[in-house]
């Protein structure tokens, strides 16, 4: 269900013209019939993860098509007008180079990169929230960035679940625990969910769950008898905090609400909200 403020609500997408209306209204119709509760302070917080998940998405086939490669990080490289590679093989901004034109060269000249799919994850959120901020806002953030694994930002907030419904635009991992020990790259595959069923993985493209799980079966011991799967993790943007940035201008979605109950009592114990 959804809640903004005390009041449960559904929300619909009022013009039906409006750029990735579909997708749009599959997420609200999934929050609205799920029992997991999904809790925001106004209609513009709602809008601005609406707007985050669509660009998170069409991140995923940007960078699909992008020709970025998918490398160990003992085998990293980049490009080096924007970044520096580090020891470790993550890539640090250069001094003087503007955060936004560095993320948006990943996705211009793919093949200048190659890196894993941690990393790649972070890209992607980077880049879809360049399409909900302006570039300033963006530039003064993230002005430091390293791209490397999960050690992103402290300015970028996430959440990660152990349990919940999956949602287009979630990041979601898959697991596999009889992985060859001569590549455990491919121990597991961090992806996001882009709805239809489909996942966007760096290193394996966009697939189904079954063709995810089949690729790491690929990659496992012999004679294994454990198959890869999707684990019950789930991380997303924090909305609370990162939709304070946002700019009004690129936030288009008129959605309007038909509510439901308006005296709901709202429990939360770290991220999960219970309502009663």
């Amino acid at each position: 269900m959804i809640v903004i403020g005390r009041s449960i609500v559904h929300p619909y997408i009022v013009d039906d013209t409006e750029p990735f209306f579909k997708t749009k209204q599959e997420v609200l119709a999934l929050m609205t019939s799920n029992q997991e509760v999904y809790m925001y302070q106004s209609l513009q917080e709602l809008s601005f993860d609406l707007n985050f998940r669509v660009n998170l998405i069409l991140s995923c086939i940007e960078l699909f098509n992008s020709g970025i490669q998918f490398r160990i990080f003992e085998e990293s490289y980049c490009n080096e007008v924007f970044w520096q590679r580090t020891r470790l093989g993550g890539f640090q901004l250069r001094s003087g180079a503007l955060p936004s034109l560095a993320i948006r060269d990943i996705f211009t000249n793919g093949k200048k990169y190659g890196t894993e799919c941690a990393t790649a994850m972070i890209i992607l959120i980077y880049k879809a929230l360049l399409s909900v901020y302006n570039e300033e806002t963006f530039n003064t953030l993230f002005a430091n960035l390293l791209l490397y694994t999960w050690d992103y930002d402290r300015d970028l907030r996430l959440i990660t679940k152990t349990s919940g419904n999956v949602l287009p635009g979630d990041l979601v991992y898959f697991k596999n625990p009889q992985v060859n020990p001569a590549e455990m790259h491919w121990q597991g595959e961090n992806t996001i969910y882009l709805g239809d069923t489909l996942y966007y993985g760096h290193g394996i493209g966009i697939r189904t769950k079954k063709q995810v799980i089949d690729h790491l079966n690929a990659h496992r011991i012999p004679n294994a008898f454990l198959s890869a799967y999707l684990t019950d993790l789930v991380t997303r943007l924090d909305h609370r905090v990162m939709s304070q940035y946002a700019s009004p201008e690129k936030l288009q979605t008129n959605i309007a609400l038909t509510p439901i109950r308006d005296d709901a009592v709202i429990a939360t114990i770290g991220h999960t909200t219970a309502v009663y």
